[in-house]
């Protein structure tokens, strides 16, 4: 799972470089950028679950991350909600 987040994540990150330049043009890039965004902080936040759960054993930092990216995911919806 850490490995094909680390794979999302490089091209996550390629992808938000490449939007982030034209973020401004219109809302529909604008959500494009906010999409990836969240995708980015998703496959870090996979990333940081995978290593503590393997780390101290215990599924409850799987749980927590996964609460934050799913606030972080909604708030976003609500960011492309409010774009005109």
């Amino acid at each position: 799972m850490m490995g094909m987040g680390l794979i999302a994540l490089v091209a996550n990150v390629a992808c938000l470089v490449l939007i982030a330049k034209k973020r401004d043009r219109g809302a529909h890039m604008t959500a494009s950028y906010i999409f990836s965004a969240n995708d980015v902080i998703a496959n870090a936040g996979v990333i940081a679950a995978g290593v503590l759960v393997a780390w101290t054993g215990s599924s409850y930092p799987d749980l927590v991350i996964g609460t934050i990216i799913a606030l972080v995911v909604l708030n976003g919806a609500r960011r492309i909600l409010r774009l005109r």
